[in-house]
């Protein structure tokens, strides 16, 4: 498996988080933020220099992650009230959620892949539209359907589409990330960017549970962790809930090619990276030592 760094986890200036993953050895990257917005809808000039930085740096960019379906799926019709402010509000709402529906197919979409392959990403990780309260296990047909029109516009310029494991979306847990990539048709540019840490705030048992099921989809990975409350909250901290160790283990084992992105969402940024990535090497180093002393002497 291959380590990578989010490069906006470790600075706004994607300049500045490929000299210092350089630095720690790390050459693969993925790309989400740029200073004060998101790929692919940043200034012309900063475009440009990230595909300069990406060519002298020498680097790989392992994914673009464009905040895809990051929002709500609009419904068939607006909610109605029999009071007319509050029916405009709700027409206003419903108005913004189709308008953000067909930005994100029709003009995001294709002006991520067309970036993607500025900078030779190989994947465009998206989301799964937030479940908005709703619960149960099943798919809704438009979440479905949205994803394998997206899934279809990227085989066609080459590229895979990752759906993100994401608290409070469709996909939420590892079940429900595989039950929504078998709703979409389970076409072959289509798998999983497994979440582990945004599992567990949803309840899942990432490893070995959410595991379990996306374990053949999954081609990209995110580091991070976090720790449940006893008041139902959760929190983001270096050491959490999720069993790590199980996990990278299980990687190995299955011989998972696929990237690891650092991605710790704590402050400050530079050294809470640098722990991560540190963290991340210790555990790899640790299942790979318990791997070779379980193996048979030859």
């Amino acid at each position: 498996m291959r380590i990578s760094i989010v490069t906006d986890e470790l600075s706004a200036d994607p300049e500045t988080a490929f000299e210092l993953g350089l630095e720690w050895g790390v050459s693969e990257f993925e790309l989400r933020g740029v200073h004060e917005g998101r790929l692919p809808r940043i200034s012309p000039h900063a475009r440009r220099r990230l595909v300069r930085a990406v060519r002298d740096f020498g680097v790989s960019i392992t994914a673009v992650s464009p905040g895809l379906f990051k929002g709500r799926l609009p419904a068939a019709e607006p909610q109605r009230s029999n009071l007319h402010w509050m029916d405009a509000g709700f027409d206003k709402a419903w108005s913004a959620a189709r308008a953000m529906f067909s930005d994100h197919l029709d003009a995001l979409l294709p002006e991520t892949l067309e970036f993607a392959a500025e900078v030779g990403a190989t994947s465009v990780i998206a989301f799964s539209f937030r479940r908005e309260g709703a619960g149960g296990d099943g798919i809704p047909g438009a979440v479905a359907e949205a994803v394998a029109r997206a899934a279809e516009r990227a085989g066609a310029a080459g590229l895979d589409l990752l759906i993100e494991t994401e608290e409070g979306h469709w996909a939420n847990t590892g079940a429900r990330t595989a039950a929504l990539i078998e709703a979409a048709g389970r076409p072959a540019n289509l798998g999983v960017n497994w979440d582990p840490a945004n599992a567990l705030i949803d309840g899942d048992v990432p490893f070995p549970d959410g595991w379990r099921a996306v374990r053949p989809l999954v081609r990209n990975v995110h580091f991070k962790d976090v720790q449940g409350e006893p008041s139902g909250d959760w929190r983001i901290v270096e050491k959490g809930g999720v069993d790590w160790q199980g996990q990278i283990g299980a990687l190995l084992d299955d011989g998972y090619a696929g990237a690891i992105g650092v991605e710790p969402h704590l402050s400050p940024s530079v050294a809470s990276t640098r722990r991560a990535l540190e963290r991340l090497r210790g555990l790899i180093a640790a299942a790979q030592g318990a791997r070779e002393k379980n193996q048979p002497a030859s």
